[in-house]
């Protein structure tokens, strides 16, 4: 069977590491890494390794442009089972996310297949999570019933039709806000259940153990091999790890740290270390390809998707305009001593904190938000001071700021 997983190349150590265990569990399986960023530097890895390009997505270069890197990497998952099927003619795919490990042959996988089903699907939860700790069941809800880091399709019609109208989803909906009830390609398949005669929903609890369901499949050592609960461990999906922290189960989550996980800190720390081995030090620091415009400069994640950040269509590059973002929010009161940029206003918006903290509908409001904004939010939101900063904010001009300026003001109006 054909395996694969998405990554850009700071994850690279991740995805080898899948690749190894992936190979170790059944050595006839075969494994193919879809790069969601520039391949450059990745030609000697020995790795099956398909470029985004290959992909032949129409929208793909207003993709790149619009979608964080997360995003990106979430939506073209249906456009790969598409390749592996109608370019490769591969019979059937697995997907799995590039911070898993397999233990095991993905024997019920197979099975599901050979027993007609379409689509396979693993659910976060098998029972509900009963604590006060995060994540709760409402956290999981809002994300998706199904975590997507695994996903199985074979090569039928009706698979075949859901890729389609996933796909096209994808192409302007692939979006982490959890506000609008989107959380990337994952809610989608909300609808597997209802649009998929032949989806297998895999209950089995060695699958896709991770922290959210880590709490009823507590994880034990027997002999040569791991178990989740009363299940042999197929794969853990180590989302969230911090390969430089052993501390850490995972950033996503408040239930378990590493005493909490007993000797199965062990499992955490030979992964790091494989990690590791993987070259993870040097991959991890490779920077992003489309995260920049033409010009060099960062492409702030709170604009991607405003119809005022265009492709140039003469250079084939990415543009910004710096007049519009840069002007005052015309929706906004402006005050002479604190002028609210259209750019500071997306961010305002963009935050329920803020809008809690800083109402722009008062003076003291909007006075707090602009001394908050340049003592945090170039920083918090990767601004460039030079691009993104109106002429003047706080009543002096804006890159002349001082620390002892900042304090000043912050203390004034809180």
């Amino acid at each position: 069977m054909l395996f694969f997983t998405i990554c850009a190349r700071n994850y690279l150590a991740f995805a080898l590491t899948l690749r190894d265990s992936v190979v170790r569990a059944d050595p006839t399986a075969r494994f193919v890494i879809f790069i969601a960023d520039s391949t450059e530097g990745t030609q000697t890895l020995g790795a099956d390794i398909v470029g985004i390009d290959a992909l032949a997505i129409a929208p793909l270069r207003d993709m790149k442009l619009r979608y964080t890197l997360m995003e990106l990497s979430t939506a073209i998952k249906p456009f790969c089972f598409k390749y592996l099927f109608e370019v490769r003619g591969e019979p059937r795919a697995v997907y799995l996310d590039p911070d898993i490990e397999v233990f095991a042959p993905l024997s019920a996988v197979t099975e599901a297949f050979d027993q007609g089903a379409s689509c396979v699907v693993t659910p976060h939860l098998l029972e509900p999570l009963r604590d006060a700790m995060r994540p709760s069941d409402l956290d999981i809800l809002r994300s998706g019933t199904f975590n997507l880091g695994f996903i199985a399709f074979a090569r039928v019609p009706e698979a075949q039709a859901f890729l389609d109208w996933w796909a096209g989803h994808l192409q302007r909906n692939c979006l982490a806000d959890l506000p609008r009830g989107l959380f990337v390609d994952q809610k989608f398949v909300e609808f597997a259940p209802s649009f998929l005669e032949h989806l297998n929903v895999l209950r089995h609890p060695g699958y896709n153990v991770a922290y959210w369901n880590l709490a009823h499949r507590p994880l034990t050592s027997a002999a040569d091999h791991w178990r989740a609960g009363n299940a042999p461990l197929v794969f853990f999906h180590f989302s969230g790890i911090v390969p430089g922290d052993g501390a850490i189960v995972s950033r996503h989550q408040n239930r378990f740290d590493r005493r909490a996980i007993g000797a199965s800190a062990a499992l955490f720390d030979t992964y790091r270390e494989k990690l590791n081995a993987n070259n993870h030090a040097h991959w991890s620091k490779i920077p992003y390809a489309f995260d920049r415009f033409s010009d060099g400069s960062l492409i702030p994640a709170v604009i991607r998707r405003s119809d005022r950040v265009s492709l140039d269509s003469e250079s084939g590059g990415q543009t910004y305009d710096r007049a519009y973002w840069n002007h005052p929010d015309p929706a906004i009161d402006q005050d002479e001593g604190a002028l609210i940029s259209r750019l500071m206003s997306a961010i305002h918006a963009a935050r329920d904190d803020l809008q809690i903290a800083y109402p722009l509908s008062s003076r003291r409001g909007r006075h707090a938000f602009a001394a908050w904004f340049l003592a945090h939010g170039l920083t918090e939101f990767r601004l460039d001071p030079d691009m993104h900063l109106p002429n003047t904010v706080c009543g002096v001009p804006a890159r002349r700021i001082l620390p002892r300026w900042l304090a000043r003001l912050l203390l004034r109006w809180r």
